[in-house]
């Protein structure tokens, strides 16, 4: 239980190192003409962090540290990607849209108290929660809008992929190094070591 704490505790404190030590006003990712600073990203971690000080994460998979920081970064980049594809596929997703697909979640998970625990296991902030249920409901959006033109699930599901890929290629993806290293072949951030070897994370 002790060793669990130290590795929490380690995290947290790495994760507080990576963004101060780089500046909080300094861009953290640049999407097309859209730029990110790093002071944006650093307050959805910390609303996470927070988050998980008021229920029980003895039993979650939670993403720590440096993993942390990529999971936020990555969520934002196809925050970004899927709003340009929509405006692309000219879809029209609403806050009416959004807010039912919120009140059905919550309904799913058996009340709004449960909202708490659900958004941590997730390692999602609430501040995130309904840019994220919009990220769904475009995905949703545009595999159903495939599956009607004849194409299978899983083809429509990879065309969709294959559509964030193409639009991240078109805009664009840079990425600070201290969050690790943008695929431009799969639209992902890869891991790096931002501490160049000067941290070594616990066992």
């Amino acid at each position: 239980m002790r060793i669990k704490l130290i590795k929490k505790l380690f995290s947290t404190l790495l994760v507080a190192l990576l963004l101060t030590s780089c500046g909080g006003m300094t861009t953290g990712v640049t999407i097309g003409e859209t730029e990110i600073k790093s002071s944006e990203i650093q307050k959805y971690v910390d609303d996470i962090l927070t988050a998980r000080n008021g229920v029980d994460t003895s039993q979650m998979q939670l993403k720590e540290g440096a993993e942390l920081l990529r999971n936020q970064v990555q969520f934002i980049i196809v925050k970004v990607i899927l709003d340009k594809v929509a405006i692309d596929k000219k879809l029209s997703i609403t806050a009416a849209d959004v807010a039912a697909r919120r009140a059905d979640a919550i309904s799913r998970l058996g009340g709004e108290s449960q909202l708490p625990a659900a958004l941590v296991g997730a390692n999602l902030a609430v501040s995130s929660l309904d840019d994220y249920l919009r990220i769904l409901l475009i995905s949703d959006r545009l595999n159903s809008d495939l599956i009607d033109t004849g194409l299978a699930e899983d083809v429509a599901a990879s065309e969709v992929s294959k559509l964030i890929i193409d639009t991240a290629l078109k805009l664009g993806v840079k990425v600070d190094a201290k969050y690790g290293k943008w695929n431009p072949t799969t639209a992902t951030i890869e891991a790096a070591d931002a501490t160049n070897g000067a941290v070594t994370p616990l066992r």
